[in-house]
């Protein structure tokens, strides 16, 4: 049976190709960052300030003022490196195009690293389509330039992904001391997500190389060491200010307002700090005045509400379970969470649901690559945090990346080859059709 070259992969290719992908990728990314500041200049700035997490920026102006990275009595509630980040802004006088504009270019760093984790783990096809989706992602638009971390954390941890990729290809010493130092920006950022640190450096040992065991260890003992050159002079600070090494000082609240009778009074659907409230005013008087008793010591502070949470926990088991289930429910909610007005619900669904069903689809077929298995694991890393301390959206939103990346290669996949995903295999043989995989002028090994 002959068959036509447009029932092959060959001629879809062809009319897939990209002709200029430098052009194309830096008319992208040039997009990417015009429309952040757009949306951003459309609300304005009244609306940025007022609707903000405005204790980083009251971080900063404390970090300028030379109170260091205190806030009142507390010198490790916050990770340093976005608080520093706005320190500029401080210093021109509460800017907001300095916040604004880079912010905006870190959003398009995103979008590249998008690119790059796509052509890393694809080709280049796919990684142009996940750099254009991530490009004009409802999500990414709207928070990307807001005054939060989501923007900045997105963008590290995306970045550690795509030099971690890129260092089990070329196997250099030199790229997994860079992958290590991208790493440690994490939790530098967002304390929640260090648990993505041991998860990578299992990856590294395990599905990082095919090396021998002697080599992959090697690997891992430079990444480690990266790591803990980044994160060591932040967790020096909080061991002299608290006597602890920590990243941050609110894990035992973040564990108590996660698992107490009352937080699920008003979250998911509320925001979990109307929980905290509810859970407050529930205190009886001698457990508030021992609270009033550790307000200066905030390690102290932070452990009475770790073991008041893990006595919940023993206490419920299976209130603990079904919570935790809920917790991971909201999390990857396809309803933006805390509720918000239906314009901001429609957009986070109509951006949101798509990517991650595709992006599951695109997960199960590429399961065998080890950058799937690092993908996987980073969020196996959010669930185990979610399902033991709790998220809303928001929190999970710096993982949508990685379901764009694996969207597009579902689409390219399609697009450069429809007979290849939509017919059934066995029905391909019979008629001879070639499995892209197979076809070498519709699959190339590797155009990087």
């Amino acid at each position: 049976m002959v068959v036509s070259d447009s029932a092959t992969g060959e001629g879809w290719t062809r009319r897939w190709s990209v002709a200029h992908p430098p052009l194309v990728l830096v008319t992208l990314l040039a997009a990417a960052f015009a429309a952040r500041l757009a949306v951003r200049v459309a609300f304005g700035q009244e609306y940025f300030w007022s609707n903000s997490y405005f204790i980083y920026y009251n971080l900063a102006t404390n970090i300028v003022g030379g109170k260091g990275f205190c806030l009142q009595s507390a010198c490790a509630w916050l990770p340093p490196l976005y608080p520093l980040f706005l320190t500029v802004s401080v210093l021109a006088g509460k800017s907001f195009w300095l916040i604004v504009v880079p912010q905006a270019l870190l959003g398009a760093g995103t979008a590249l690293c998008a690119y790059s984790i796509g052509r890393e783990m694809f080709n280049r096809r796919a990684g142009i389509l996940a750099c254009a989706i991530t490009a004009f992602y409802p999500y990414y638009l709207m928070h990307d330039t807001a005054l939060q971390d989501t923007g900045m954390v997105t963008f590290c941890t995306a970045l550690s992904v795509w030099l971690l990729l890129r260092a089990r290809r070329r196997c250099w010493n030199f790229d997994w001391f860079l992958a290590g130092i991208a790493l440690g920006t994490m939790p530098l950022v967002r304390a929640s997500v260090a648990l993505a640190i041991p998860a990578a450096l299992v990856w590294c040992v395990v599905w990082g190389s095919s090396a021998a065991m002697p080599a992959r260890l090697r690997r891992g003992a430079i990444l480690t060491l990266a790591v803990l050159l980044t994160v060591g002079p932040w967790l020096f600070h909080t061991y002299r200010a608290t006597g602890v090494p920590v990243f941050s000082s609110q894990n035992g609240l973040a564990l108590w307002m996660g698992n107490n009778p009352d937080t699920f009074s008003h979250y998911p659907a509320g925001s979990i700090d109307q929980s905290r409230n509810e859970a407050w005013r529930s205190l009886s008087a001698t457990d508030r005045a021992e609270l009033a008793g550790l307000a200066k010591d905030e390690i102290a502070a932070s452990n009475w509400y770790a073991r008041r949470a893990l006595q919940f926990m023993w206490a419920n088991p299976s209130l603990f379970a079904k919570g935790a289930l809920r917790k991971i429910e909201a999390g990857f909610s396809w309803r933006l969470n805390p509720y918000r007005e239906r314009l901001a619900q429609a957009a986070y669904f109509i951006g949101y649901v798509p990517v991650a069903v595709l992006g599951i689809v695109g997960m199960v077929l590429a399961r065998g690559r080890s950058g799937t298995i690092l993908i996987a694991m980073l969020y196996l890393a959010f669930i185990v945090v979610t399902a033991v301390f709790w998220a809303h959206t928001s929190h999970r939103s710096y993982l949508d990346v990685y379901w764009i990346v694996f969207a597009a290669s579902v689409i390219e996949r399609i697009w450069a080859n429809p007979t290849s995903f939509l017919v059934p295999q066995a029905i391909r043989r019979k008629l001879r059709l070639p499995d892209r995989e197979t076809a070498p002028s519709s699959a190339p090994s590797s155009n990087r």
